[in-house]
């Protein structure tokens, strides 16, 4: 009989263990833009780094623990009226993203991002600048009509490469603010 209170003392002990893992995942935090373009929801382990260069302009960091696990970098792409984030995820790959160090392009996808709204997914593994086994996520979302943002991840395979959820729930929770100047 100790055999099988072990094993559902055992068995109770893990379902505790899994759950509070489960919780801890689905925890996030919001990060506000400290210029006031965009909110993101954070899963737990990414943080917002701003810094503030001489000329007072932000750069923002957006990392998983360390850098090179995982980082994330925003940037916003004018494009032509009515231009698909397929076709342009598509342009960005062959100018600037396929000259990465041992590029090799994984796909090229649909991403849904709720509703009817679609997004494009480029998805690649590459070196860092050591020789190390990097991976690549850039997500192409639509702002407006002339605007795409493109969120790039990078990260150590071995880490970025398990954290899609992640990744994907950051890109599906970008939230445009108002186009006008924050007040300060």
């Amino acid at each position: 009989m100790t055999g099988l209170c072990r094993f559902c003392s055992l068995l109770f002990l893990s379902a505790s263990l899994f759950a509070a893992s489960a919780l801890a995942q689905s925890q996030s935090e919001v990060f506000e833009d400290p210029d006031g373009k965009y909110t993101l929801n954070l899963p737990a382990g990414w943080l917002g780094v701003v810094n503030t260069d001489g000329l007072g302009h932000n750069e923002v960091n957006i990392v998983y623990k360390v850098r090179e696990n995982g980082a994330l970098k925003i940037r916003v792409a004018e494009v032509a009226p009515d231009t698909e984030p397929m076709d342009y995820a598509a342009k960005d790959e062959q100018e600037r993203v396929r000259f990465a160090p041992s590029y090799d392009k994984i796909s090229l996808e649909k991403f849904l991002l709720g509703g009817t709204r679609v997004g494009a997914l480029l998805s690649y593994d590459y070196k860092n600048a050591a020789g190390q086994p990097f991976t690549g996520r850039v997500y192409y979302v639509r702002a407006n009509e002339k605007t795409i943002y493109v969120l790039q991840f990078t990260g150590r395979r071995n880490v970025l490469g398990t954290l899609r959820s992640h990744t994907d729930l950051i890109a599906r929770s970008l939230k445009l603010k108002s186009t006008s100047p924050p007040q300060r």
